[in-house]
């Protein structure tokens, strides 16, 4: 591919621009923040992140960017023992969770999408000397295992086993300016087409934390601790920590895939010093100014295209006006002002991270439309003045209006000690088009899962409160959780209705119920189709109204049945049926027990009835066979049996209601009938039948049904409630299942052997039989028994859960109690609501679908939406983290400066290349003295706890992350060493070490002196 020419002036970046990269997620860990939001708000504020100390005499300077708590992590997360995770360099630690987070905030569901690569690097700290001193001689702890879980060779490739990523994983090493290296690399591999989807990331973390650096006089260490890129006051740099990731896609994809663009990369451009230049480390103006040449030929851009430079601005006096006559020579000839600022200024040099904070901030700035201010600078030397030219460094943040006819644009540069120099152009994103899928009056169905149940718990609270702020983003949020998230076991999920909103869905009783742990692999599902019982009025119209799929399979149906019932059944069908009055609760207790006092709708004929549930459950069970959801197996009960039929290929859609049509007329020849319903085993009440009743269905351990002529049922229900079992009788009246049905259902069977019949392509657990049907082909007299006969659901309900755990109720229903009566471990799922629930249709088949999903059953969620939604930025997922670091002092320093200092520093890596001071070796005999003090002890804890080399009484525990089950541990010592229970008020009065010791030893001696004089033996035997 050739680039554009120099000359050629793009417009905004479009879908078919081939050279385009979208920038679809990130993730951060900064000094002051862990994640975007705290980024921008420490960014818009102008605030400076570095955490400084009271200085003592000495060249050691107490400033430092730490990012927060460097040493906690999740290994449960990444299925990483927690063995391994104590040996793992936290930098591979920050880098793995940084890749994972910025994925899903790209919404990359990992499972689907293989040809994903990763560039990434990391930087050098003292981590696996410490770890195999502490662990020598354990077993696992040998030369190769701290070899493999602390080099940065393995930095990459441990991001993509971990994660399951299948493209490209190189680790990126160029010093300073390996975060924009690893963006420049992943970019030429998408537009290459090496991979789909690219990772870049870094992470570069000092552990044990040196809290602040060396610096000599004439170093390039700022002496106050403090970094002014571009200030007249400029005196160095102050070293940090940083990691973080972006997800890159080309823009093309990003914008077929509806993703969320936080911005588009133009053009990228890497190049080198060479020998042109004083030393090693030093730096050339002329290579830099190629480099953002180039990043700007490749992007078909000019520098009059470019608002904003996010320069490397290390705040060193030679590094700062090298970069600043490169600076003014690309620029030199554009007609407006070019701002420029350096993230440094208020996060220190975070060495190989420091491109990738940049690149950041110039992302977030493009956003939001904000130029945000340089801390700590005042105005520029005045030799940069005089040759500035159209260059402004930002002293104050502005409005970033587009420029005419064109979008925001900016540079971000990156050089490396050694000369490696990186400049990548960004454009803000494109517009997103107007949302395609279903409007904010829709129920939305929304997904969430982790690897933990306390992070999905805190998950679900974070979805809520993003949905609280952003209600108009639900159903960009459902489509985006449906199609676009990676699963994990543990899930719940939430339906956010118009009427109930935020509060309703995630309603802590609800959700109790709304979650569960997905198996490692997909489960079969069971179709379980009722019979006559539950049936009312209307039932699924609202759903039609609502689901253009499970409208179109209800009117195929309808228009059978309508065939049949010269239109009864499609005018049943033309509105919802009648609700209970009252308020939107849920559910309508005195309509459930039947004592509203309401009169019953008429009877409607048995025809329409029967055809009308056959449609219901027929339309349901298509719908779902459409979503992806097929049944490995069918269970029908009495009439859904014929349903389950049609299903499994047995008989023809319109043979078989023809056949129920006939079946409801033969019914009502036998005359009249009620059926009654008996909370008890059959065995237990089957000797009560007899005089005209029968034991017509024995449906679960607790349950079964009696059918006869109604006034011996009558009399048969006095007999049993006064032998103290519950009964209930059935809205029927017909004698279904009892040999009154004999004639009838023998002119069925004879009816049926002109029908074509076929195997059962998908097993049905025979209620007629009591065994499957499978691959056979039921005789004519199977339909003329299943009439007449004894419906013995519970045996084949059985069936099916020998080999199945996962049920549907395909339609209304009370099947559900009699599978949890068989066995309380399967899950059976309803999709229909019952009359007297004042629950829209739509609501209750996403809660199906979000139970089923919560159990590992997947469907096909694009099409549950009537058009394609579009993806958005979602909160990040919550890890459980732990603190991982060897529990004994880190090794003395061998880089140390020989003089002592208040903290011994470890290397300084500031740009510029500061020389290493002389070895420090210490004495070997001298091993770490148990501490006897107050003072000794609480120095100890906070070095072994927190992972510092050496502790300052500056030092705040939480601020250096410390968390409660560390305070419980300092607490715990502390009895141990004194001998008594000092109160946690006390102790954490002051949470600095020194503010800390002066509490503790205030309050002993105050207890000491409270204490009254030991008494004699004599005084001890007084009355």
């Amino acid at each position: 591919m050739s680039a554009p020419l120099p000359g050629h002036h793009a417009p905004a970046a479009d879908a078919d621009d081939g050279y385009a990269v979208a920038v679809v997620g990130m993730a951060v860990r900064l000094p002051g923040c862990d994640s975007l939001d705290r980024y921008w708000e420490i960014l818009a504020a102008g605030e400076d992140a570095v955490t400084r100390r009271t200085r003592k005499p000495g060249t050691f300077v107490p400033a430092y960017g730490s990012v927060p708590r460097p040493a906690h992590f999740d290994p449960a997360r990444f299925g990483i023992a927690p063995s391994e995770a104590l040996l793992l360099d936290p930098q591979h630690r920050l880098l793995l969770e940084a890749a994972d987070e910025a994925l899903e905030a790209a919404n990359v569901d990992r499972g689907r999408t293989p040809a994903v690569s990763i560039y990434a690097g990391v930087g050098h700290n003292d981590y696996e000397r410490w770890v195999g001193s502490a662990l020598a001689g354990r077993p696992g702890v040998d030369a190769q295992a701290l070899e493999v879980t602390n080099r940065g060779d393995y930095a990459a490739t441990r991001v993509a086993y971990r994660l399951g990523l299948h493209g490209a994983a190189v680790t990126v090493q160029s010093a300073c300016s390996t975060a924009l290296t690893a963006v420049h690399l992943a970019v030429q591999d998408l537009l290459a087409h090496g991979s789909d989807l690219a990772v870049a990331g870094v992470a570069a973390v000092r552990v044990p934390s040196p809290g602040g650096y060396d610096a000599p006089l004439g170093g390039i260490g700022s002496p106050d601790g403090v970094c002014r890129p571009f200030d007249q006051a400029a005196g160095g740099s102050v070293p940090g920590d940083g990691a973080g990731a972006v997800v890159l896609k080309r823009l093309g994809d990003a914008v077929r895939d509806g993703d969320d663009i936080w911005a588009v990369v133009r053009g990228t451009a890497m190049n080198n010093d060479g020998s042109g230049k004083s030393g090693f480390a030093g730096v050339d103006a002329g290579a830099q100014a190629e480099v953002i040449r180039s990043a700007l030929h490749v992007a078909g851009l000019g520098p009059q295209d470019i608002d904003y430079v996010e320069a490397h601005g290390s705040g060193t006096r030679i590094g700062d006006a090298t970069e600043w006559s490169a600076l003014a020579e690309v620029f030199a000839d554009v007609d407006h002002p070019v701002r420029v600022g350096a993230a440094k200024g208020g996060l220190g040099h975070l060495r190989e991270a420091a491109g990738l904070a940049g690149f950041v901030k110039a992302v977030l700035s493009l956003r939001h439309g904000r130029l945000v201010t340089t801390p700590n600078f005042d105005r520029l030397p005045s030799d940069l003045a005089r040759t500035g030219g159209p260059l402004h460094p930002l002293g104050e943040p502005l409005d970033w209006p587009p420029a005419e006819g064109r979008p925001r644009r900016a540079g971000v540069s990156a050089f490396g000690l050694g000369g490696t120099n990186c400049h990548v152009v960004l454009e803000e994103a494109p517009p997103r088009p107007r949302e395609h899928g279903q409007g904010t009056d829709a129920a939305q169905l929304l997904l969430v899962s982790s690897h933990h149940p306390d992070a999905l718990t805190a998950d679900l609270d974070a979805l809520r409160e993003h949905l609280d702020r952003h209600p108009a983003r639900a159903a960009d949020t459902a489509w985006t959780t449906q199609t676009a998230r990676h699963r994990h076991p543990q899930r719940g999920y939430a339906v956010l209705t118009p009427e109930g909103g935020t509060r309703a869905a995630f309603d802590a009783d609800r959700l109790r119920v709304q979650h569960g742990r997905a198996p490692s692999g997909p489960p079969e599902v069971v179709f379980v189709l009722p019979g006559i019982g539950s049936h009312y009025p209307g039932m699924g119209a609202g759903l039609a109204a609502t689901d253009p799929v499970f409208a179109g399979h209800l009117r195929a149906a309808v228009e059978i049945a309508d065939a049949l019932t010269d239109g009864a059944v499609g005018r049943s069908f033309a509105a919802p049926g009648p609700r209970p009055a009252g308020d939107r609760g849920r559910v309508d207790l005195r309509a459930l027990l039947r004592r509203d006092g309401a009169a019953r709708p008429p009877r409607r004929a048995l025809r329409e009835v029967h055809l009308s549930l056959f449609c219901l459950e027929h339309a349901m069970a298509r719908t779902l066979i459409d979503l992806g959801i097929r049944p490995a197996a069918l269970l029908g009960h009495s009439l859904g049996e014929w349903v389950a039929a049609v299903l499994a290929g047995v008989i023809g859609l319109d043979d078989a209601m023809a056949a129920v049509a006939r079946r409801a007329d033969l019914v009502v020849t036998a005359g009249e009938g009620a059926m009654l319903g008996v909370l008890a085993p059959a065995e237990d009440v089957e000797k009560y039948a007899g005089g005209d009743t029968w034991l017509a269905a024995d449906n679960g351990p607790g349950h079964c049904v009696f059918s006869g002529r109604p006034d011996a049922v009558t009399a048969l229900a006095g007999r049993l409630r006064d032998d103290g079992f519950t009964v209930l009788p059935v809205d029927t009246a017909h004698p279904f299942h009892t040999p009154q049905l004999t004639r009838a259902a023998d002119l069925l069977g004879e009816d049926m052997r002109d029908v074509p019949l076929g195997p059962a392509r998908i097993p049905i657990a025979s209620s007629v039989l009591g065994r499957w049907l499978d691959g056979e082909t039921p005789a004519p007299s199977y339909w003329r028994d299943h009439m007449v006969g004894r419906v013995r659901f519970k045996a084949a309900a059985g069936l099916v859960l020998a080999r199945h755990r996962v049920l549907i109720e395909v339609g209304p229903g009370t099947a559900r109690p009699w599978i949890g009566q068989s066995d309380p471990d399967a899950v059976c799922v309803r999709t229909v609501r019952q009359s007297y629930e004042h629950v829209p249709d739509r609501q209750v088949l996403l809660e199906a679908l979000g139970e089923l999903w919560t159990h590992g059953v997947e469907a096909d969620w694009e099409r549950l939406h009537p058009a394609p939604g579009r993806r958005t930025t979602l909160p990040p997922r919550n890890l459980v983290r732990h603190r991982y670091l060897p529990d004994t002092p880190p090794p003395a320093d061998p880089f140390a400066p020989s003089a002592p200092v208040p903290a011994a520093g470890a290397p300084a890596t500031a740009a510029g290349g500061e020389q290493d001071g002389p070895e420090h070796r210490p004495d070997p005999a001298a091993g770490p003295q148990p501490p006897s003090t107050v003072g000794g002890y609480l120095a100890e804890r906070f070095r072994l706890l927190l992972g510092l080399r050496e502790v300052h009484p500056d030092d705040h525990f939480f601020h250096l992350g410390g968390d409660s089950l560390m305070g419980v541990h300092l607490i715990a010592g502390l009895k141990e060493l004194t001998g008594t229970a000092v109160p946690p008020s006390i102790v954490f009065a002051s949470a600095t070490l020194g503010g800390m010791t002066r509490e503790v030893e205030a309050w002993l001696a105050a207890a000491e002196q409270q204490q009254p004089e030991p008494l004699d033996d004599n005084e001890s035997r007084r009355p």
